[in-house]
């Protein structure tokens, strides 16, 4: 049995924080079981973009903090990083200024950094057992840590429908890595494809917050969802298939989830995980859903689905300030500014990163009138 911890915290007061991280850690295990004297310890936050922890975008610095404090007195080294996904923000570390990272680390007197920021900073490695992702390049400060401590936010997800802690792990690879990825096309494919990014680059640890997670169009322009909830695993898997019970999924249908309970690599099954603190039937709040869900389409069915289905990325013009993060986020160069972003339909790949990045919430999602009229169907039958 694996073990996975839920434990109540009511809002991100740092004393409340501290007393739900340290009893969610508490009931899986001691941290010294895991962190020598000495060790370097990269805490892998979520930080998608620079943008303030009330947004919910981002993993929240209480967070964080708390983490900082119990393993520096285990005599572990943390430093704190991400590869933020708008690569306009790592020009000037806007990510891990206005997420507020940067301002508890130089409180606790460590480093926090984005990855690209350091001198060879992606490493190509080997992925033995791959599916997809063969070769990666992969941050060289996560390859050099000794221990890795995953802190994931909770938020639905346009495109993987829930994003935890196996997702957060995407973020140690390089933007060339994530373009392949991504261009994958299909659901299942690019789900395969972050477990072959886990299967490299295992976190030791996984603390979650979930105090306030994202429903909706996650994970950025979703909107701020009260969980009220510390989640703690040495399984990631295990962690989230937890997780994305608590805010309704099936977690068989969250395919991260699936694929890697398959390939041996966590557990995605609920009868083979120990709930540890509260009960999942007590604290489970229901998360509104991506429009692009598509959990609920029979399996027999997914292939005429992804065959005809059509979902695009929309430009709202009023909102648009012409940043232009959409066009230097897109992997397959299918946006260009004039002045207002156009997208190439032929070039697009439907992976929203555009959608995923804009600041502005400027680029919404356009269904075809086939998946209009089955999500009328849908809700005729409710």
């Amino acid at each position: 049995m694996t073990n996975v911890s839920i434990v109540r915290c009511k809002d991100y007061e740092q004393s409340n924080v501290d007393t739900a991280v340290q009893k969610a850690l508490s009931l899986i295990g001691n941290l010294q079981d895991i962190i020598k004297p000495g060790n370097k310890v990269l805490l892998k936050v979520n930080l998608l973009d620079g943008t303030e922890p009330s947004k919910a975008v981002t993993t929240h610095p209480a967070i964080v903090k708390s983490i900082i404090e119990l393993v520096k007195k285990v005599g572990g080294i943390p430093i704190i990083a991400d590869s933020p996904g708008s690569f306009s923000a790592n020009k000037n570390n806007k990510a891990i200024i206005k997420s507020g990272m940067k301002e508890i680390a130089d409180a606790a007197g460590i480093e926090a950094l984005q990855f690209e920021s350091v001198n060879n900073s992606f490493v190509k490695i080997n992925v033995p057992n791959a599916v997809h992702l063969k070769t990666m390049y992969v941050a060289r400060l996560a390859l050099e840590a000794d221990v890795i401590i995953s802190i994931p936010k909770l938020k639905t997800h346009l495109n993987t429908l829930y994003t935890g802690a196996v997702k957060n792990m995407f973020g140690v690879i390089a933007p060339k890595t994530r373009d392949i990825a991504h261009k994958l096309g299909s659901y299942k494919k690019f789900s395969n494809s972050i477990i072959d990014i886990y299967s490299a680059v295992k976190p030791h640890l996984n603390i979650m917050d979930a105090v306030i997670g994202m429903e909706g169009e996650g994970p950025h322009n979703g909107s701020p969802k009260f969980a009220g909830l510390v989640l703690a695993s040495y399984d990631a898997v295990a962690l989230d298939t937890v997780a994305s019970k608590i805010i309704g999924f099936n977690p068989a249908d969250i395919y991260t989830n699936s694929i890697a309970d398959k390939r041996g690599l966590g557990k995605g099954d609920l009868s083979k995980i120990r709930i540890l603190g509260e009960t999942i039937k007590d604290v489970s709040v229901n998360f509104k859903k991506s429009a692009i869900t598509i959990s609920n389409i029979p399996p027999m069915l997914m292939g005429i689905y992804n065959t005809v289905r059509r979902i695009e990325p929309l430009v709202i013009n009023d909102k648009c300030i012409k940043c232009g993060v959409c066009a230097e986020s897109c992997p397959a160069e299918a946006i260009k500014l004039s002045p207002y972003p156009i997208i190439n339909k032929n070039l697009c790949i439907s992976c929203f990163c555009c959608n995923e990045m804009c600041p502005e919430n400027a680029i919404t999602t356009k269904k075809s009138w086939l998946l209009r009229l089955y999500g009328k169907l849908k809700g005729k039958k409710k």
